[in-house]
């Protein structure tokens, strides 16, 4: 099974899945990476949640319109 690997930067997390995990349809992913994960998941259900999304936008046009509409 191929390994996972989860890099965080300060601004991102950034998941790295081999190409041969995905053709074979299975990765593992280290403890701390899955807490890391699991994390990130968490916090954006919780912005869906709590309404800290907007879309989606049958066009570009209307995605601009919105980030004009948004408050700061």
């Amino acid at each position: 099974m191929e390994q996972v690997i989860v890099e965080r930067t300060q601004k991102y997390l950034i998941v790295k899945i081999p190409i041969r995990a995905e053709v074979e349809g299975r990765a593992e992913l280290p403890p701390r990476a899955r807490r890391i994960v699991d994390r990130a998941i968490a916090e954006g259900l919780a912005d869906v949640t709590s309404g800290r999304v907007f879309g989606p936008f049958s066009s570009v046009q209307g995605f601009k319109a919105a980030l004009k509409r948004r408050p700061a």
